[in-house]
C-alpha cells in the first residue's frame, strides 16, 4: 500500500475562487484558519511514502496503547476477532475451491453435489462464523469507543488539573492543550479505523497466502488487479483533502455567518441596522464558491474513476489470460482458477477500504498524538507534590525581594517586593491597572512561586510546602471570577466542594454577601444560572459578583481571604456594604483587599501602594493622606470626580 502512495501522482491543487491578492469583502486576506486545533487540517494534501512509515507504526502503538489501558478485555476480544476473522477468510476461500473442485468433476450432476456437500457446509460455516465474530468485533469496538473517549478525557482533564497556575500563561501550553482537547475526541474514529484497517491487512493476507496455495504464479497476479484500483482510490483520497483544504477557509467562513444570522448577541443591531440581509448576501457568496469547487471536484474524479476502471479492466483481463494459458498447460484445476477469480475481486474491495481507512487513520492519528504530547507536557508542569505539610493557618507571611515574571513577559509583574502580613490583619493593596495587585496576592498564595527572592509562610519557604494544603487555607474572589453554568446553589457550593452543602453556613453566606436576590428566582437556590437551558435564567452584573462573594468570601471559609476588586460590579451603596462587612464578618481572617477605589480601604490595618510592579508606598489610610504621596494623589482626583459627578446629578 505504501508503495502505491509513493507512486500516485499529486492531486491537482484547488483551483483559486477569486484572483489572487484581492481580498474578501468581508474578512479580507485572513489566510489560513488558525485555530490550533486544526493545524493538522488538509494534511492528507502532502503525504508521502515515507510520512507513512514513520507515522503510522507510532500512532497505532499509541491507538492500541489508549484501548489496552481504557479496557484490556475489549481490546483483547476485538484484536481476536478480527485475526480469527482473517482467518476464516482464507479457510472460506479453500472450502470454496472445494465446492468448484466437486462441482466440476465427476460422472452425475447428484454425484457431484453429494462430493460438493462437505465443502459447500464448510464453506458456509466459515462465512456464517465470519460474519458473527464481525459482529462481535463492531460490537464490542462500539462499547469500547466511549469507555477510551471517557479515558482519554480524565488522563487530559486530570494532568490538566494539576498544572502550575503560571503555566497556562504560556502561549505554547494554551495551544497545545486547544489542540488536546481537539484530539481526544478523534480516539473513537481513530479505534474505528484501526480495526477496519486490521481487517482489510488480513483480508489481503487470507487472499495471498490462499492463491499461493493454489499456485505461486497466482499470486503474482493479485498486484496487476489491485494496483490500478489501489491508485484511484489513493488519488480520489488526495484531491477530496486538497480540495477540502483548499476551501476550508471559505467553508468556515461561510458557517461563521450563519452563526451570526442565528445569533442573539448580533439580532439586535442586525434589524436596526439591516445586517442580516448584508450577511445573507454573502453568505450566498461563499456558498456559490463551494458549489463550484464541488462541480470542478466531480469532474476530476468522474475522469479519474473512468482511468482507472479502464485500467483495472486491462490489467484484469490480462490475468484472465494468465489463468487460461495456466489451465491450457494443466499448471492448474479449473476450480483453482475460479477460486483465483473471486480471490482477486475480494481483494479489490478490500484494498479501497484499506486504503480508506489508512490515510484517515494517518491524518486523525496526527491529532491524538496532539493530545498524548499535551498530557505528557502538562505532567512536566505539575505542582510538585508533597512538601512541608501546612496543618494549620500562617500566622505570618513574608515576602523577601520577590521577582516574578509571567512566561513570554519581556518584562517583571513584581521586582524586589519586601512585606509582612501578621494573622488577622486586613491587608489593602492598590495601584492602577498592571500595578502588579493580582500578582503578588498570587504569589502570597503559593499560586505562582516567585522567580527570585522568596515567600515564606510561618518561616517555611512556600516552594518547600505541600502546595496542594496551602491551597486549603484559601479563599479566592477574583477579579474575572467564574460565572459557573450551575445552579446558584452549586455555585455557592463549589467554594468547599470536597464536602456536603452545609445548609446552616450556606444561608449565612448568602446573607452576609447581600445576595437575598436568590429567593426570588424562579426556582430559588436551585435556580440554573445558564440561559443555554430552557429553564435557566441569567444574573446581571451586580448579582453575580454577590453570589461570587457569597461563595469565596464568606462559604469558602478561607484563611487568607483575598478579595480582588470585591465591588467592581456593584452600585455605590451596596459597595459600602462590602467593604463595612469585611472588618465584621471577616473579622480574625487574614484578608487581601485589593481595589482601584482608594475611599473604600479606609479601615484597612495597612495599605500597601503599588506601581510597575514595586511597593512604593505604604501605611494607614490617614499616614498615607498625610505624606501626600502617590496615594494621597490618587485619592484626591478619585475624590474631586466623585464630588463632581454627584454635583451634576443634583443639578
Amino acid at each position: 500500500m505504501t508503495a502505491a502512495v509513493a507512486t500516485a501522482e499529486p492531486a491537482e491543487p484547488a483551483e483559486p475562487t477569486a484572483p489572487e491578492g484581492v481580498p474578501d469583502p468581508l474578512f479580507g486576506q485572513a489566510g489560513a484558519f488558525s485555530a490550533n486545533w486544526a493545524r493538522h487540517d488538509g494534511v492528507l494534501g502532502r503525504i508521502r511514502m515515507r510520512d507513512l512509515q514513520r507515522g503510522l507504526p507510532k500512532m497505532i502503538a499509541l491507538c492500541v496503547k489508549t484501548c489496552w489501558r481504557a479496557d484490556r478485555r475489549g481490546t483483547l476480544l476485538v484484536g481476536f476477532c478480527q485475526l480469527a476473522a482473517g482467518a476464516l477468510t482464507a479457510f472460506g476461500l479453500l472450502a470454496v475451491n472445494g465446492v468448484l473442485r466437486a462441482v466440476l468433476t465427476g460422472a452425475t450432476t447428484p454425484e457431484r453435489i453429494r462430493a460438493a456437500l462437505p465443502a459447500v457446509l464448510l464453506a458456509g460455516a466459515a462465512a456464517a462464523t465470519n460474519k458473527i465474530l464481525t459482529s462481535v468485533a463492531e460490537g464490542e469496538a462500539y462499547r469500547l469507543k466511549p469507555k477510551v473517549q471517557t479515558y482519554a478525557w480524565d488522563v487530559l482533564y486530570e494532568a490538566t488539573n494539576q498544572v502550575e497556575l503560571a503555566s497556562f500563561e504560556r502561549a505554547d501550553f494554551k495551544n497545545e492543550l486547544e489542540a488536546a482537547q481537539y484530539g481526544s475526541s478523534w480516539l473513537p474514529s481513530v479505534m474505528g479505523d484501526l480495526v477496519g484497517a486490521v481487517s482489510g491487512v488480513m483480508s489481503l493476507i487470507a487472499v495471498g497466502g490462499v492463491l499461493a496455495v493454489l499456485h505461486p504464479l497466482l499470486l503474482a497476479l493479485l498486484p496487476l488487479i489491485v494496483i490500478p484500483g489501489g491508485l484511484a482510490a489513493i488519488r480520489k483520497t488526495l484531491h477530496f483533502y486538497r480540495s477540502w483544504q483548499g476551501m476550508i477557509t471559505v467553508s468556515r467562513q461561510q458557517r461563521q455567518l450563519g452563526q451570526l444570522l442565528v445569533d442573539s448577541a448580533a439580532a439586535e443591531e442586525s434589524r436596526v441596522h439591516g445586517v442580516g440581509t448584508f450577511i445573507l448576501e454573502h453568505h450566498r457568496r461563499l456558498a456559490d464558491q463551494v458549489v463550484v469547487e464541488k462541480a470542478r471536484l466531480g469532474r476530476i474524479q468522474t475522469r479519474g474513476s473512468l482511468l482507472a476502471g479502464a485500467a483495472t479492466g486491462a490489467a484484469t483481463a490480462l490475468a484472465y489470460v494468465v489463468m487460461w494459458l495456466l489451465l491450457r498447460d494443466g499448471a492448474i484445476a479449473l476450480s483453482a482458477a475460479g477460486t483465483a477469480a473471486y480471490a482477486l475481486r475480494t481483494a479489490t474491495a478490500q484494498l479501497t477500504t484499506l486504503i480508506s481507512r489508512l490515510t484517515s487513520l494517518y491524518e486523525t492519528g496526527l491529532y491524538v498524538g496532539d493530545w498524548d504530547r499535551a498530557c505528557a507536557l502538562a505532567r512536566t508542569l505539575a505542582i510538585p507534590a508533597g512538601g512541608q505539610p501546612v496543618q494549620s493557618a500562617p500566622r505570618t507571611i513574608e515576602a523577601r525581594s520577590v521577582t516574578f515574571r509571567y512566561p513570554d513577559a519581556a518584562t517583571p509583574a513584581l521586582r524586589g517586593v519586601n512585606l509582612t502580613i501578621t494573622a488577622g490583619q486586613t491587608v489593602a493593596l492598590v495601584g492602577e491597572n498592571g500595578s502588579g495587585k493580582s500578582t503578588l496576592a498570587r504569589v502570597l498564595a503559593g499560586l505562582y512561586l516567585a522567580e527570585d527572592g522568596e515567600v515564606f509562610w510561618d518561616g517555611q519557604a512556600v516552594s518547600a510546602l505541600d502546595r496542594r494544603q496551602m491551597f486549603g487555607h484559601v479563599a479566592l474572589l477574583a477579579q474575572n471570577f467564574k460565572q459557573w453554568p450551575f445552579t446558584f446553589a452549586a455555585n455557592v457550593h463549589v467554594g468547599r466542594p470536597d464536602t456536603a452543602l452545609d445548609e446552616s453556613a450556606f444561608t449565612a453566606a448568602v446573607d452576609d454577601a447581600g445576595a437575598q436576590f436568590v429567593y426570588d428566582l424562579p426556582n430559588g437556590v436551585r435556580t440554573l444560572l445558564s440561559k443555554d437551558y430552557s429553564n435557566g435564567t441569567n444574573l446581571s452584573g451586580g448579582q453575580w459578583q454577590k453570589t461570587a462573594l457569597a461563595r469565596s468570601g464568606h462559604y469558602r471559609d478561607g484563611d487568607l481571604v483575598i478579595l480582588d476588586e470585591p465591588t467592581s460590579s456593584l452600585d455605590p451603596k451596596a459597595e459600602i456594604d462590602v467593604f463595612n462587612s469585611v472588618s465584621t464578618l471577616l473579622r480574625g481572617k487574614t484578608v487581601l483587599l485589593l481595589t482601584h477605589r482608594l475611599g473604600s480601604v479606609k479601615n484597612a490595618d495597612v495599605i500597601h501602594v503599588l506601581h510597575k510592579g514595586q511597593i512604593v508606598e505604604s501605611g494607614t489610610f490617614d499616614e498615607l493622606l498625610a505624606t501626600g504621596g502617590r496615594f494621597a494623589i490618587l485619592y484626591r482626583l478619585q475624590a474631586d470626580q466623585y464630588q463632581s459627578h454627584t454635583e451634576e446629578e443634583a443639578a
